[in-house]
């Protein structure tokens, strides 16, 4: 998703609805912007990782992946 996809879905909305994120194990939580960050994509394949890595670690590096800056919430 980019930052203009999500604009346009967010400009849909009542401005004071809360947004929120899933939890680790279950339930949900407030969504907070912690971060800008050069993010590698497609890095992983197995179901029980995020499909993008940090784009300093080392598996991101070992794959010569695309790096492009994101927000992480």
């Amino acid at each position: 998703m980019t930052a203009k996809q999500l604009i346009e879905i967010l400009q849909q909305l009542d401005p004071e609805m809360r947004i929120f994120v899933d939890g680790y194990e279950g339930g949900y939580n407030d969504a907070t912007v912690s971060e800008i960050r050069d993010i590698a994509l497609d890095v992983h394949s197995d179901w029980y990782y995020g499909t993008h890595e940090d784009a300093a670690s080392e598996l991101a590096k070992d794959k010569n992946k695309v790096i492009v800056k994101g927000i992480v919430l």
